[in-house]
Order: structure tokens, then C-alpha cells, then sequence
């Protein structure tokens, strides 16, 4: 990985249906694995979370415990 391509202001859109950031034109996809995991993980009572940190993509997931 040579850093993180998306650009910030495009996070907030990142975990919605169909999105596809600018920096996937070369890249398969229809835009639905966020989507889903933010959805999957909101059923199961938790939270995921999108950030860039020092030119890097990450993602944050909170769980619950039993």
C-alpha cells in the first residue's frame, strides 16, 4: 500500500449504498461492502466507523459483548 487514495471529504458518503469513491474508476465493485458491513453491524448492536489517519484508511468496529 503506498497511502490511503480517498480523499477526506468523501468520508461521509463512504458507507452508503452504490457509493464508489473518486479512486475506484480502475477498481470492480458496485459500491454495497460498507453498506452492508455497516448494516450487518448495527443488526448485531454495534458500530463501524471511517477515518484517515496519518495517510492511511481505517476502519473502526465496536462490539458488544456478551
Amino acid at each position: 500500500n503506498t497511502g490511503c487514495s480517498l480523499e477526506e471529504k468523501e468520508l461521509p458518503q463512504i458507507f452508503e449504498s452504490f457509493h464508489r469513491g473518486t479512486n475506484a474508476d480502475k477498481v470492480q465493485g458496485n459500491g454495497l461492502g460498507l453498506f452492508i458491513c455497516k448494516r450487518l453491524m448495527s443488526l448485531m448492536g454495534g458500530e463501524v466507523y471511517a477515518e484517515i489517519k496519518e495517510e492511511r484508511f481505517c476502519i473502526t468496529l465496536v462490539i458488544r459483548l456478551a
